[in-house]
């Protein structure tokens, strides 16, 4: 592996690569300036290299985590990592597993859904306790990992309206590596020493890289007709036994 990584070691040396940093700090410094932060993480590595960001910048940090109930396994070290030097709250999900596979059941899998149906679906998991938690906290700015490469509707948002804005409940979102590239993450995460899920981000199979691999759970089937369930199979055996069972139909995609 030490080949694959070879070009972030050396791209984490460069001035443009540090620019991208001040200028991720520089956000860190106009979201503080707001009011109290916490940062959202998901312990992928976009969410843990923003967390790490303002960890390292300003020597401590609130880390504000939603629980999943279908996530995938491997994040023991980096979530032990965080804990031993930062405040981390971890929030349980509002549904359980048999709840969410009962409620795939109903709207369809990811993969199934129209964008509309997909929109409504995050809209609704977005309500989850973790917004609650929030409504209920002293914090005036959530910081996220949110970056524009991702494309889609993040990437969207982000290029409307800007990487620091005001929503509409009042509170402030910060995006610091909004204009941070997979190359600039990666170089993060091995020049800082944070540790990363290798089980996931390891698994370059089936036309993922390590730059494009999400953390998404097993029941987050985005993908799935550009191999994502062909990988799940032969990465996390388990948890595609688990989703071929509840839904056979995704057999037919591997």
């Amino acid at each position: 592996m030490r080949g694959d990584i070879e070009q972030y070691w050396v791209w984490a040396q460069t001035k443009a690569f540090q620019r991208h940093v001040d200028t991720a700090r520089r956000l860190l410094d106009k979201a503080a300036e707001r009011g109290a932060t916490v940062h959202a993480v998901s312990w992928g590595k976009d969410s843990c290299v923003m967390a790490a960001l303002a960890l390292q910048h300003f020597g401590k940090a609130t880390i504000m985590h939603l629980e999943s109930p279908y996530g995938l396994p491997g994040y023991g070290e980096v979530i032990a990592w965080f804990r031993e030097r930062a405040t981390v709250h971890t929030i349980p999900a509002s549904r359980d597993l048999a709840d969410y596979v009962r409620w795939c059941h109903d709207v369809g899998l990811p993969h199934e859904r129209d964008r509309n149906a997909q929109q409504k679906v995050v809209t609704e998991i977005k309500r989850d306790r973790a917004r609650e938690w929030l409504d209920e906290s002293y914090f005036v700015v959530e910081c996220l990992g949110l970056r524009i490469e991702e494309k889609g509707p993040r990437a969207r948002m982000l290029k409307a309206k800007g990487p620091l804005f005001r929503m509409a409940s009042g509170r402030w979102r910060c995006c610091p590596i909004a204009y941070w590239t997979g190359r600039d993450v990666w170089a993060y995460l091995l020049a800082c020493g944070i540790p990363y899920n290798h089980r996931l981000y390891d698994a370059e199979t089936h036309g993922q890289t390590r730059e494009s691999i999400r953390n998404t759970g097993w029941l987050s089937t985005d993908g799935a007709h550009d191999g994502r369930i062909a990988w799940l199979r032969q990465h996390f055996p388990d948890q595609y036994r688990i989703l071929a069972t509840e839904f056979p139909q995704v057999r037919s995609l591997t």
